[in-house]
């Protein structure tokens, strides 16, 4: 296991191509700084050239993250181009998590609101806790939406329930959040590490390269649509084909054994 640190407040864990991405600013509910979403976007382009076939994102504690850690300073008058800093970060960094060929798992529990909400959006799967709280409390503060919710949200929810999520900034329920389709599965809090963990591991030990195909195909097909789904998929197929994760897989069938994937 390889454990480094960035800021103190970005903590990145690699084992065995699983990459473990931790926000950690309990003290805060682990509310994000400017400096922190640097770490942050840094931490997760650093995954795309290491070996990591997955990637749990999470926060330290008793929450998830409570959003941006907004400067005091801001208040007072203080310039500042929140403009160019989205740009620089926070697009990046969403981009990079939906852009990528690897699978990002969101590990939520407590208070997941604003652009930490849509962090956790813009993962592939997404398990929360029984005490998960989650909302696009922009609003509340005279903001907009940021870090991908006016994607994110309509293409779950639609575009009706998403506004009045939204403009409302309503706190959703974990219970809620799982029958609204924003979460994959509740689990109870002293469950969830262990079902992230063998859940991150069933997949880095599965046909990787038919999991990476799957997640390529989907984004293709909702941003681009039936015609160039339908290419991409022939694309992948015949990756696929060629891969001896498809010769162990047909032998394995035959055989009535369980398969010794590689991803390869």
């Amino acid at each position: 296991m390889d454990t480094t640190t960035t800021s103190g407040q970005i903590l990145v864990t690699r084992d065995n191509q699983v990459t473990t991405i931790t926000i950690s600013n309990p003290k805060r509910r682990n509310a994000i700084s400017n400096p922190m979403a640097t770490e942050l976007k840094n931490a997760i382009l650093s995954c795309k050239d290491d070996d990591s076939r997955v990637v749990i994102l999470t926060g330290d504690g008793d929450h998830f993250c409570a959003g941006a850690d907004l400067d005091p300073n801001l208040v007072n008058g203080q310039p500042f181009d929140v403009t160019e800093f989205l740009r620089n970060n926070y697009n990046p960094m969403v981009m990079a998590m939906r852009e990528m060929d690897k699978i990002f798992i969101a590990k939520v529990r407590g208070n997941c609101v604003g652009a930490a909400f849509n962090f956790v959006l813009a993962c592939d799967l997404i398990y929360s806790s029984t005490t998960s709280k989650f909302s696009q409390i922009f609003t509340r503060i005279g903001l907009s939406s940021d870090g991908g919710g006016a994607y994110f949200m309509p293409e779950r929810l639609g575009y009706h329930k998403s506004l009045e999520l939204m403009a409302l900034n309503k706190m959703v329920m974990a219970d809620e959040a799982e029958k609204l389709g924003l979460v994959n599965q509740v689990i109870e809090d002293s469950e969830l590490d262990e079902y992230v963990r063998n859940l991150a591991n069933s997949l880095k030990e599965g046909p990787f390269i038919a999991i990476r195909n799957t997640k390529r195909n989907l984004r293709v097909a909702i941003k681009q649509g039936l015609a160039a789904g339908l290419e991409m998929e022939a694309i992948s197929q015949g990756e696929n084909f060629k891969s001896n994760d498809f010769f162990e897989g047909i032998s394995a069938f035959v055989q009535k054994r369980k398969p010794n994937y590689k991803g390869e």
